[in-house]
């Protein structure tokens, strides 16, 4: 098995044969729920929300049944693959109304990305490749984000296309590995971590053309290589990220500015129950949220949990998983506002589970700034990239779009109407309003 196979197993550990959905509880604040509980050997791929209350997942062994589920359990099956193919998520939506993910044949050594839509056999399998992908963002021109393992053994940042094609643009030294939370921030950059052998590991900064800029060391034994720290953007402009060694040993929570300022929010102490911080997102009331694991060594055991933290470090506990849970997990906020995750061990059966807490949060706010084509008469049709954007209703310098529609949480397609003026572009969501900085051009 490849290094990036061994990588992303470690992470994402496997999946599961088969699960068992559970009765719905009560949803009360804080309340912890699990749809879905793991019976056999593996567990869920990740977590994305494809369209609203619909959830896609998948695996890393096995016939790696490709799935939907919703906050009810209902479970529907959209694909497998055939033994000797690995193939799953963490699933990364196009604008096409697809879902990306790479599968990884041991025979021959090859990869190959595919999609699946919403209905069972609709999964689609492009060309092999000599690269061993994995995506984690898609972007504002419709391609997606990610790195790669390459035939020389070193990895690179590439894009893809939605049709398979993967372009690298980046090779980073030997020996280093980059993590998941790879991003396109608000300046236009990508930024991430790349982890050294030893343990030692930096923040880069990398342009669109591939030139590469160090904006943060790390002491050293901050990582370990085969772990998944997070990197997210709030809507502060900062960094905000994990690291799952370092401060007092079990993990730490960061603020680092894009000009690589950098502030420890939170040590996790040497007696919590709770340790290597991970997945992290921010949430509908500004505040971030994010997954330990558990810390065995804690005195009365361990268990893993959901945590807060607001932006000046304040942290506290919102739920623990104990039996029904073992991260490392995916962490998502849902469009009606309940946390949902996806946890790699652990649960009734022992093999993960598919969980949600219910804090009583705020819907998620949008976020829009991208937009393509920028100018076009009556009848253009407009790609609009962001987030939260499921729901939404759009205005051209307060002219109702025409046809108005989602594909996933991050793409808006609609269509200037006559009568529309040049100006902003507003996105209407449930959970607010965003404008657009620039203008779209009506001709």
């Amino acid at each position: 098995m490849s290094a990036m196979k061994t990588s992303i197993r470690r992470v994402w550990i496997s999946f599961l044969a088969c699960f068992v959905a559970l009765p719905a509880l009560a949803a009360d604040p804080a309340t912890l729920k699990v749809i879905a509980a793991f019976n056999g050997l593996g567990s869920p791929a990740g977590i994305l929300e494809g369209s609203p209350g619909v959830f896609y997942s998948s695996g890393t062994q096995g016939s790696q049944p490709v799935f939907t589920i919703t906050p009810q359990g209902a479970i529907t099956y959209l694909a497998t693959f055939p033994t000797g193919v690995t193939g799953g998520g963490p699933f990364i939506g196009g604008d096409n109304g697809r879902f990306y993910g790479t599968a990884y044949t041991s025979a021959s050594r090859t990869s190959s990305v595919f999609s699946v839509a919403s209905l069972p056999g609709s999964k689609k399998v492009y060309a092999n490749l000599t690269t061993n992908p994995v995506f984690t963002q898609n972007l504002p021109d419709g391609t997606l984000l990610g790195f790669a393992l390459g035939p020389a053994g070193a990895y690179d940042l590439v894009t893809a296309d939605l049709n398979g094609n993967v372009t690298p643009f980046y090779e980073f030294p030997a020996g280093e590995v980059p993590q998941f939370f790879t991003l396109l921030a608000s300046d236009g950059n990508y930024y991430g971590v790349s982890v050294l052998p030893d343990g030692p590991a930096y923040v880069y900064r990398a342009t669109p053309s591939g030139s590469v800029t160090k904006i943060y060391n790390f002491p050293s034994q901050s990582f370990y290589q085969d772990t998944g720290p997070s990197l997210i953007q709030a809507d502060d402009g900062n960094l905000y990220g994990t690291t799952p060694k370092g401060g007092d040993g079990l993990g730490t929570i960061y603020k680092l500015t894009l000009d690589g300022e950098y502030t420890l929010l939170y040590s996790m102490p040497p007696a919590g129950i709770s340790q290597w911080p991970g997945s992290m997102l921010e949430a509908g009331d500004g505040n971030l949220y994010g997954t330990t694991s558990s810390n065995f060594y804690a005195p009365n055991g361990g268990s893993s949990q959901v945590f807060r933290i607001t932006k000046s470090g304040d942290f506290s506990v919102v739920a623990d998983l104990n039996a029904d849970g073992l991260c490392s997990c995916w962490l998502i906020q849902g469009s009606d506002g309940v946390l949902y995750g996806a946890a790699s061990w652990g649960g009734q059966y022992g093999f993960g589970s598919i969980f949600s807490v219910d804090a009583g949060l705020p819907l998620p706010r949008p976020w829009a700034q991208h937009f393509h084509p920028d100018a076009g008469p009556a009848g253009t049709r407009v790609r609009i990239w962001g987030s939260n954007l499921f729901g939404a209703a759009v205005e051209f310098n307060g002219t109702p779009a025409g046809t108005v529609s989602n594909s996933g949480s991050n793409y808006v397609w609609a269509t200037v109407l006559a009568g529309a003026a040049t100006g902003p572009i507003a996105i209407v969501t449930p959970g607010g309003t965003i404008t657009t900085s620039d203008s779209f051009t009506v001709q």
